[in-house]
């Protein structure tokens, strides 16, 4: 069905029976959503979830529409101009790559020097690298659109917390251009201490580390679990009811093979 809306979008037609397939009249593909983070953050785990199809199906007919699935949900992930779902798929790929290659050298002999040469080969490209990452972070804050503003309210986020630090102020947007304006901090963690203080931390680090610790059986799961939640350094998203619906699916999945 997604796929068919994104096929209109792409033939030119933004609406249908005027509900808009774009947002805000821009050429962003949202179809029927009033901010394009709620489709972008919808779509975000979907190709670690055709991967791990790839991976578990015997099917050909079912891997062939698993990875053509993954072509089009980058192609729409694109075309919702979100920055914030690129870096999380990034993010997320080069994890499944540490983690594969993580795997397969621990089942090598001398394990440990080998694993140990690696370290050392990536934190040596790090370093050389550092100023083209650099460029690539100053870019992200401060000429996207999803980047402005962020680092202004995460730190007027970190003062506002202040004022309440154990227990937080309660529901509600503390953050903005100045303290108490009403804006959401534009991170999950951060929002979460403004409302829930010291305690409310806890409680969602205790949750995101048994999801996590849970997910870990299958890499493809785990990092469709890590893209959502490094997407959540960009906004907040535990009142987005699809979060709820995709950790609940992928913590039960995950339940359900380690029984297995």
């Amino acid at each position: 069905m997604i796929g068919f809306l994104y096929f209109l979008y792409l033939m030119g037609i933004d609406n249908i029976f005027g509900h808009y397939l774009t947002y805000d009249g821009a050429d962003i593909f949202s179809p029927f959503a009033s901010d394009y983070h709620q489709f972008a953050y919808f779509i975000t785990p979907l190709p670690f979830v055709a991967l791990y199809m790839i991976k578990r199906e015997n099917r050909f007919i079912v891997k062939l529409s698993a990875a053509l699935s993954i072509v089009l949900l980058i192609s729409m992930g694109l075309s919702t101009s979100s920055n914030t779902l690129v870096s999380s798929w990034v993010n997320a790929t080069i994890l499944i790559i540490a983690l594969l290659l993580w795997k397969k050298l621990r089942e090598q002999e001398r394990s440990a020097s080998i694993i140990s040469f690696f370290i050392c080969l990536a934190i040596i490209g790090l370093l050389f690298s550092f100023d083209n990452i650099m460029g690539i972070v100053k870019d992200f804050f401060e000429e996207s659109s999803n980047g402005e503003h962020r680092i202004l309210l995460w730190i007027n986020s970190i003062k506002v917390w202040l004022y309440s630090p154990i227990v937080g102020l309660g529901p509600g947007s503390f953050s903005g251009n100045q303290l108490f304006q009403g804006t959401e901090a534009h991170n999950t963690f951060l929002q979460v201490l403004t409302q829930g203080g010291i305690l409310g931390g806890i409680a969602y680090v205790s949750l995101i580390s048994r999801l996590i610790k849970v997910t870990h059986v299958n890499i493809f799961i785990l990092c469709a679990v890590l893209s959502l939640i490094m997407y959540g350094f960009g906004i907040n998203d535990l009142r987005r009811t699809v979060l709820w619906f995709y950790f609940i699916m992928f913590y039960f999945l995950c339940m359900k093979e380690q029984r297995s």
